[in-house]
């Protein structure tokens, strides 16, 4: 049900980790959306970043823009994955309609308890295609 990018032992840690960091994240991601995709769609989860050190983000988003058009070198913003808050999930193996499916769940789902605006969408921040979910009961 659960894969790592690369196998990664990091990951398969860090996933553990965040069963006593942010354990809502976690039930989310184990007990509810990795079934819930198997059973919908016969497939698995393959998880791609958790956790994010300063230096993890640096080197993603030195010289990009956050929202607002403030480029990240000139005032840095910390990310949900620095805080356990967050978990990217390769999105390349499902269709359009699947992401759209599973965003609409996770979002229909988890949205009013989250202290996120959004808690699921699909993104590229110059490491290709994924989900991201970000989650903390707020």
């Amino acid at each position: 049900m659960i894969k790592y990018k690369n196998d990664s032992e990091r990951l398969a840690q860090e996933l553990m980790e965040l069963q006593y960091k942010n354990n809502d994240l976690y039930e989310l991601m184990v007990n509810d959306l990795a079934p819930w995709i198997l059973t919908m769609f016969g497939k698995d989860l393959v998880i791609t970043m958790i956790y994010r050190t300063d230096a993890e983000q640096d080197s993603i988003y030195n010289g990009k823009s956050n929202s607002r058009g403030r480029k990240y070198d000139e005032k840095p913003w910390k990310s949900p994955h620095q805080f356990y808050h967050a978990i990217d999930l390769r999105s390349k193996t499902f269709s359009e309609n699947e992401i759209e499916s599973i965003v609409s769940y996770i979002n229909r789902k988890y949205q009013p308890s989250n202290y996120y605006k959004s808690t699921a969408f699909c993104h590229n921040v110059g490491l290709g295609d994924h989900f991201h979910l970000q989650f903390v009961v707020g």
